[in-house]
């Protein structure tokens, strides 16, 4: 077993007084980890002392495939302690030098073998593990912070789902410790539209596990209303315990007048942030695309499309196919892509498509609202993206039609050339999906479980299931 490495951020940090309560909170994926799904448990820690609680964050050492984005550290206030467990076993252990080869010679003979071999340990080591590939750092996890929890007297353990080892310990520990767990699903799991395990043994496997954490946590959230509504169908007799808390977008964030664009730079540019890959896209998005460039004269002096964030080559290739003048960054810190959004035109939002996709709140729409510009979205009827975006005012909303996709480019553009650009989102139409108000929310659920539930009925209101 590996040992456990305790970094806490910053060096000095010591925690808060004697009226301050404590919360762990289990997060594989947190700064200096950089991608989406960082913001939202980042967020919590960040403003959560505000209402009386101070975080102990554990999370892992090096989170492999993700983006690292150190920034985000600088976010934190000193009452954060972020402790860290490394990934563990044989196999990561291996693979990690293979990836560390890899960077240092890419395009050698030996590398490709070195590629081939890491595909396949990591294939071997998905297959074996449960329930994802990080549950040996869950398990090696488990003795640290069962010691953890009783000596610095924490009073509730929060864990967020992806992945689902986070639930694993965090299910672990309330067995352990006996303190209330409040179990987070940033995303669905076994009901989400990219869930497409191959063998029926372990979709079995994993579907009783989730239905241990449901039944066993003592609050269970959600992201968008219709998410929530998912889970808590399955334990129909404790529905009380629901609650749905949106992502949102931090004020912090968006202090100050939005960048300005050179004076020279006359194009119209639409702005798409995150990550864009053949998951996201499909051939009505393309010939959308194509169609909207045949019919307007979308020349590299008048019109942008810029892709900021992870684009796959074929990805790429598909778009620069379509005759859009078109950009593509690669990922960039969390401040930069904030600053790409403020600085667009219009914003650009491709919504997933799949079995429950329109339950699916996209995490940037509430930093694209918080942008003020308008937003195109994409995606499926009566989807959760479309719902907030027009309850706001703050742009169009199409369906994967190519004709749809087109025209709403079009007049988005045509408005734009004839001086008068469609408006974004009034900032009173947003304001209540604010980082420091979703972290409100997760405090009521916090005192809830912790024994102050007639007080935190009042301040939860309408986050509650039902």
């Amino acid at each position: 077993m590996n040992e456990t490495t305790l970094q806490t951020y910053p060096p000095e940090a010591s925690g808060g007084g004697s009226a301050l309560r404590k919360v762990l909170m289990i997060a594989y994926a947190f700064p200096p980890t950089g991608g989406p799904g960082v913001q939202r448990p980042a967020k919590f820690a960040k403003y959560l002392s505000r209402f009386g609680w101070i975080p102990t964050v554990w999370t892992v050492d090096v989170a492999q495939g993700l983006p690292r984005d150190a920034s985000l550290l600088d976010d934190l206030p000193p009452d954060v302690t972020i402790l860290t467990q490394g990934a563990g076993g044989a196999v990561a252990s291996v693979r990690r030098k293979l990836r560390g080869f890899l960077d240092s010679a890419p395009s050698s003979v030996a590398s490709r073998f070195a590629a081939a071999l890491d595909w396949r340990l990591q294939a071997w080591h998905t297959a074996a593990s449960f329930p994802d590939d990080c549950a040996s750092w869950a398990k090696q996890s488990i003795a640290p912070l069962t010691r953890l929890i009783e000596r610095e007297n924490i009073e509730v353990i929060f864990s967020t789902l992806s992945p689902p080892s986070n639930h694993l310990l965090g299910l672990e520990l309330k067995r352990r410790t006996h303190r209330p767990w409040v179990a987070d699903f940033r995303d669905l799991w076994t009901d989400d539209y990219r869930y497409n395990e191959p063998s029926s043994r372990r979709r079995a496997a994993h579907r009783r596990f989730e239905q241990e954490v449901l039944d066993e946590a003592d609050a269970v959230v959600g992201v968008a209303p219709r998410q929530t509504r998912i889970l808590a169908e399955r334990t129909v007799d404790q529905s009380d315990k629901y609650f749905t808390i949106t992502n949102g977008f931090d004020p912090d964030d968006f202090l100050g007048p939005a960048p300005t664009r050179a004076s020279s730079d006359q194009r119209f540019v639409l702005t798409y942030v995150g990550r864009l890959d053949l998951v996201r896209t499909h051939d009505e998005l393309f010939a959308g695309l194509q169609e909207f460039a045949d019919r307007n004269d979308v020349t590299p002096e008048r019109f942008l499309l810029r892709i900021v964030g992870h684009a796959n080559t074929e990805t790429q290739g598909r778009i620069r196919a379509t005759g859009l003048p078109c950009e593509f960054l690669n990922y960039v810190d969390h401040t930069e892509a904030v600053r790409e959004m403020r600085s667009a035109d219009a914003l650009f939002l491709i919504a997933p498509n799949g079995p429950n996709a329109e339950t699916v709140i996209c995490a940037k729409v509430f930093e694209y609202l918080a942008a003020r510009k308008p937003i195109l979205v994409v995606g499926p009827a009566d989807g959760e993206c479309e719902r907030i975006v027009q309850d706001c005012h703050a742009g169009v909303s199409v369906t994967f039609d190519q004709t749809e996709i087109a025209g709403a480019m079009g007049r988005l553009f045509d408005a734009w050339r004839a001086g008068s650009p469609c408006p974004g989102a009034r900032p009173e139409s947003y304001q209540r999906y604010s980082r420091i108000e979703q972290t409100r929310k997760l405090v009521s659920v916090f005192d809830r479980v912790a024994g102050d539930a007639a007080t935190s009925a009042v301040a939860f209101g309408e986050a509650h299931v039902r």
